[in-house]
């Protein structure tokens, strides 16, 4: 084939080439589109200009205040119509080679087309600048780069026309070739921070901090790096001017591995002899020190001012720690300080009431007044005002309460399994106002449903509500006593109480979370006794352990 065939064939290649197809080689606001559908360049583009950003400048700050998106002005740019008109003519078709350079005289349409939405814009001025159109300046701080500190530039601010700002955004055609900037006039509002202020104490904190510092300890000294200690610093504005602080949090991380060991003395132990609530003997042990991180970076302060040459580590005595031998009378007295020094050395909040109901008739508490949410243990009042309507006639035991379950069942259900269901059903037929107007009558004053949303009571009620119980000084009937009991005895929860006695116990227990509570009446050799421990941060087995303390003490 000669090169009149070759020519005819690529005139003929160029006559079949679809209309629907971009020339090849083109390119349309820096995208290569060559060869690409016009539907499929169009649909590019519109996503490129529906992402670009455009930015709004007020007077001739160096960042923009907002930079929104067309779609967060709901501004609609098609590119449809701009690349329909790029038709490949036939007079270039019939022209040799031109589908080569033809991409250079077929054009789009300068720019696409933009559809408004007044409204949409309107509403967002509205939510980012507001009525009065106000922007503050910012003024100029400084941040650690690194083994650097570095400026961090201040801009103006300033108060302009909201007519101005919606005319600008509602004008603006975004392009994806350039910067969108849209300037909004405004009458200046300088910073009180100015980069030169800024500058300045960049640069004295550089010229005393860039070679690091050496902090003594005794006879030897650790140096910290420019870079450890730039990231201590932060900016703070003090009577309108710029100054400095060093972070004390961030500092004593650092300080207190490889500082601290240097002037760390352990402290000796005090030894203290206590009867109930008396201290009997003492022996004093020798106090230690540790590092005093605020006073050390107190002096790093000076040393950056000038006000000292030299930074050595400060340090702060540590009391010697206590070691108590404690022994206790078997008497109101005694008791009560077993529970407040048991309360004291274990982890957790405690409120504890012991009332003895034969025998010596003991009375202890350790902040029983103390009012802690019921968890489950308000199921003891629930029954309560249950118990109060059967012997009223109100309520009967085949009466249907939850889920297939009459009231016999729910009430046996709700003490001894510690049912939910159960419970919160009949409270709901009960009523909260009635509920709490009951219990209070039995001289519960600190118990109530009515306020917040959960019921609240006290060690102090508790005990005393199954001291009421077991004397037989709240219900009518022996039977509703004994059903009650009956059911508490047989609670199938004894890790607290029950576990630090070998004595029968009955009791109603509650835990929600960190609350562990336990309410009982323990059946001792000497007679019964109730004993409640409520308790927010600690857990079964200190219940256990603290019950068996109390028996013990009781027992001498």
């Amino acid at each position: 084939m000669g090169l009149g065939g070759f020519l005819v064939l690529l005139i003929i290649g160029q006559i079949a080439y679809p209309d629907s197809h971009l020339l090849p080689f083109t390119r349309i606001d820096n995208l290569v589109v060559g060869h690409w559908q016009k539907k499929d360049a169009a649909w590019e583009l519109d996503k490129r200009y529906a992402a670009t950003n455009m930015g709004v400048y007020f007077g001739d700050a160096e960042v923009a205040y907002r930079s929104p998106k067309p779609v967060d002005l709901k501004l609609q740019i098609r590119n449809q119509e701009r690349i329909d008109v790029m038709n490949y003519p036939w007079y270039l078709r019939i022209l040799p080679s031109s589908i080569l350079w033809a991409h250079l005289v077929v054009k789009p349409l300068p720019q696409p087309e933009y559809t408004y939405n007044a409204s949409a814009i309107k509403s967002y001025v509205d939510r980012e600048l507001g009525e009065s159109c106000s922007v503050q300046p910012k003024n100029a701080s400084f941040r650690a780069s690194g083994s650097k500190l570095e400026v961090v530039k201040s801009h103006d601010g300033g108060t302009c026309e909201i007519s101005t700002v919606t005319k600008k955004l509602s004008s603006l055609k975004p392009v994806i070739t350039s910067t969108n900037r849209v300037a909004i006039p405004v009458k200046v509002i300088k910073p009180g921070i100015t980069n030169e202020q800024a500058s300045d104490l960049v640069k004295l904190l550089t010229a005393k901090l860039s070679g690091g510092v050496a902090i003594t300890t005794g006879s030897t000294a650790h140096t910290v790096s420019a870079t450890e200690l730039f990231s201590w610093i932060d900016p703070v504005e003090i009577d309108g001017k710029l100054n400095y602080v060093f972070n004390a949090d961030r500092a004593a991380v650092y300080l207190n591995q490889h500082v601290a060991p240097g002037v760390a003395v352990t402290p000796g132990v005090s030894k203290v002899t206590t009867y109930d609530f008396m201290e009997t003997a003492r022996q004093d042990g020798k106090p230690g020190q540790t590092l005093d991180v605020a006073g050390t970076l107190a002096q790093l302060k000076e040393y950056v001012e000038s006000r000292r040459t030299t930074v050595s580590a400060a340090t702060r005595p540590v009391a010697p720690t206590v070691e108590y031998t404690r022994s206790y009378s078997p008497t109101d007295t005694g008791m009560s300080a077993l529970l407040k020094h048991y309360a004291e050395s274990h982890p957790g909040t405690f409120g504890v009431s012991l009332i003895e109901l034969s025998d010596k008739r003991r009375r202890a508490n350790y902040q029983d007044d103390k009012t802690f949410t019921t968890a489950s243990t308000y199921k003891l009042f629930v029954a309560y005002s249950t118990l109060k309507r059967v012997e009223e006639g109100v309520w009967q035991w085949s009466d249907q309460i939850q889920g297939g379950r009459n009231l016999e069942k729910c009430f046996d259900d709700m003490i001894v399994r510690s049912d939910n269901a159960c419970a919160e059903a009949m409270l709901q037929k009960i009523g909260y106002k009635a509920a709490t107007s009951e219990i209070q009558a039995l001289g519960l004053k600190n118990t109530t449903f009515l306020k917040g949303d959960t019921p609240i009571t006290t060690a102090g009620d508790l005990s005393l509500f199954n001291a009421m119980l077991q004397s037989n000084q709240m219900l009518s009937q022996q039977a509703s006593r004994d059903r009650l009991i009956g059911a508490m005895k047989r609670n199938i929860y004894r890790q607290g109480i029950p576990a630090g006695t070998s004595s029968q116990v009955a009791d109603k227990v509650g835990f929600l979370n960190g609350l562990f509570h336990d309410a009982a009446i323990v059946y001792g050799p000497t007679g019964p006794y109730v004993l409640t421990i409520m308790s927010d941060g600690s857990n079964w087995a200190t219940i256990a352990d603290l019950t068996r303390q109390i028996e013990s003490l009781r027992n001498q």
